[in-house]
């Protein structure tokens, strides 16, 4: 009640309907409590049946909300205005089934995304508006492939999470408990290549014909899930201004390099090369004369065509960037790319981890407790849980699971792979918004 009441102080001290307002940090943290304890006090009063049911039927809310962002739905109910859209409407623009529509609608506005406003009739709430990508329903409609282009993002994030991690993750069971389809260490076997019955990585996959909509929805939900972080997250924890006028940051595997150019934009003193594959290249390319024109032709971003399974070609760079790389494969392939890495380092290269570092439920290992912010990244108040009862980190490693053989780390984990790839943890900056930043230097 303490803690409900201090809330309560500040959203009075400090009302607005800007929803920045969340990401003060004081309200974050007050946020924060009162969302773990009230989690907390529903798993202790809630009828234990009730819990295990709710849960083993959570995807259904997955597969609701799949219908809804596949479908401009959103787009559609936004049109319409505040005072609703009949599913009546909604079925005479996108074709489908009036009741259908009702029936995926309902559940998620009992989850409070969207409102049922009069019966049939559904609007939209400050939670359902992230899946509206601002466009036209008639011009989503049309043209699929290009929906999320210059768009806020976010509809991309839930594209990819209630269709190939969905479908994926459906096969996570046979791939865990019946590992053995080919042979015992098949890197392949994953629970994506058995729900799409192929035999490729991920990124392969995605390169096909037949994906090229889903090809496109990965790049903007990667760059989706860098602009809904705090302004300016990604200059914050490792000092950017220390390093010397031209240093270059080797943004490796960095998709359309959307990390950098947040990195650029307020460190115009570096200079910035993106390596990933030939198809996000091109992509890579159109995203920075969109976002920051002229960088190209002035030399502060240069792209290059690199596997980083290959040995890396770049000598000289002052910063190896990893961001969101080494989640996505196991330690045997995520030891290759931190060796190349680091036969191509200078004594004085800089290799920066940008990743989640999964949290103990029980609490941090103090056993590394020498590193600096090491176990600083996750405190909470008793009696809630060590890591708040925050789900999306375990979540995205389930997803890292069904989509590839990678996944999360814990900080011991980390540790453990640098060492063995010649890399030391030297320092360590928590919760640089829903990532943690690793500093490692060559050992």
């Amino acid at each position: 009640m303490v803690l409900f009441v201090q809330y309560r102080h500040m959203r009075v001290k400090r009302l607005t309907h800007n929803e920045d307002l969340l990401r003060d940090e004081e309200i974050a943290t007050a946020t924060s409590i009162a969302l773990a304890a009230t989690e907390q006090l529903i798993a202790s009063i809630q009828y234990p049946a009730r819990s295990i049911m709710d849960t083993s039927l959570a995807f259904l809310l997955s597969a609701a909300l799949g219908v809804v962002s596949a479908s401009s739905t959103a787009e559609i109910i936004r049109e319409a205005g505040p005072e609703g859209c009949h599913i009546d409407k909604i079925a005479e623009k996108n074709g489908m089934d009036p009741m259908k529509i009702g029936r995926v609608l309902r559940p998620l506005a009992t989850r409070h995304i969207f409102r049922e406003v009069s019966p049939n009739v559904f609007a939209h709430n400050r939670i359902s508006a992230l899946l509206d990508t601002g466009k036209s329903s008639e011009e989503v409609l049309a043209a699929p492939e290009d929906k999320h282009q210059g768009a806020q993002g976010f509809a991309a994030i839930v594209g990819l999470n209630t269709d190939e991690t969905f479908k994926a993750a459906a096969y996570i069971e046979d791939v865990v408990i019946n590992p053995s389809r080919e042979e015992p260490a098949d890197e392949l076997n994953t629970p994506l290549n058995r729900a799409f019955n192929t035999h490729v990585d991920l990124f392969s996959w995605y390169e096909r014909p037949e994906n090229r909509i889903r090809f496109r929805r990965f790049g903007m939900a990667m760059d989706a899930s860098r602009k809904v972080q705090p302004p300016g997250v990604q200059s914050k924890g490792f000092d950017w201004e220390s390093l010397p006028k031209d240093a270059l940051v080797l943004d490796v595997g960095g998709g359309v390099g959307s990390t950098s150019l947040e990195i650029a934009r307020t460190n115009p003193h570096l200079k910035f090369m993106v390596q990933d594959k030939e198809a996000v290249i091109h992509e890579g390319k159109e995203h920075w004369e969109r976002e920051l024109p002229g960088a190209l032709e002035m030399g502060l971003v240069s792209f290059q065509v690199h596997d980083f399974f290959n040995p890396q070609p770049v000598k000289h760079a002052d910063v190896f960037m990893l961001r969101y790389i080494v989640h996505d494969w196991s330690d045997e392939y995520a030891l290759k790319i931190l060796k190349h890495l680091r036969d191509a380092a200078q004594p004085t290269t800089i290799l920066l981890v940008l990743e989640r570092i999964i949290p103990f439920v029980c609490g941090e290992d103090t056993a590394y407790e020498d590193i600096p912010g090491a176990i600083s990244a996750h405190t909470s108040p008793h009696p809630l849980l060590a890591n708040m009862g925050v789900m999306i980190p375990y979540l995205v490693d389930m997803q890292m699971m069904a989509l590839l053989n990678g996944c999360e780390r814990t900080l011991p984990h980390f540790s453990k792979l640098l060492e063995e790839a010649g890399w030391g943890i030297q320092q360590i900056y928590p919760g640089a918004g829903p990532l943690d930043q690793l500093i490692a230097k060559p050992i």
